[in-house]
């Protein structure tokens, strides 16, 4: 059922993710990544005390998420953790009123037991995944965020074991079709065709001293 519900999600965004919510009564994980202008990335993840029954304390959220969320740069995996350089913990009582999970104003007013880990990391691959391990107990509702588009639309992902998020591009200043100088299109002519313009070149010179009366 969760993984049809994630491919719900998937497929139908934000709309599928207020039922979830509500059907698990915050069993699930919350992780909100966000991309800062400063191309810093931050993972937030929430867990509610009162209704997750592997986290009661902060002790218990800090060895639920180690290894949990796994940087996949396409060769290997790395914990986030241990790429951040700054953890910290805390404590809400409060949803966040941001989060488009569809929470009605009774629940926004109601008061929570909400653990917060957040870490921060100022050096991430340009590109990345983030893959949950294969036999994770955890359902992991990550929230992506990226504060250098204006009017984005919300995007989700709901992971459970061994899937995988959307593809999360920090550096936007390189571009996929700015190849090494050496492999642009240019220079491959040059090296390639340069030798021959300069055979043929040589050629012509040496036709017209010695052959040509």
């Amino acid at each position: 059922m969760i993984r049809g519900l994630r491919q719900a999600c998937l497929l139908g965004g934000a709309l599928w993710l207020p039922l979830f919510a509500s059907a698990h009564n915050g069993e699930w994980l919350l992780a909100k990544c966000t991309v800062g202008a400063n191309n810093r990335v931050t993972v937030r993840i929430t867990a509610d005390a009162e209704a997750n029954p592997r986290i009661k304390t902060q002790e218990d959220l800090v060895r639920e998420t180690k290894g949990l969320l796994l940087v996949h740069d396409g060769k290997a995996n790395t914990d986030f953790l241990t790429t951040a350089n700054q953890v910290e913990l805390g404590v809400d009582d409060h949803l966040d009123p941001a989060a488009p999970l569809g929470h009605t104003p009774e629940e926004l007013a109601k008061s929570y037991t909400l653990l917060k880990l957040t870490a921060q990391a100022n050096v991430m691959p340009r590109k990345f995944t983030f893959q949950l391990p294969e036999k994770s107990p955890h359902t992991v509702i990550l929230w992506l965020v990226d504060e250098r588009l204006e009017n984005q639309e919300p995007r989700w992902a709901m992971l459970i074991g061994g899937d995988e998020s959307p593809l999360i591009e920090v550096d936007r200043t390189i571009k996929d079709e700015d190849p090494p100088w050496w492999q642009r299109r240019g220079w491959r002519r040059l090296v390639v065709y340069g030798p021959l313009v300069l055979l043929a070149a040589w050629l012509v010179r040496w036709i017209t001293r010695r052959v040509l009366p």
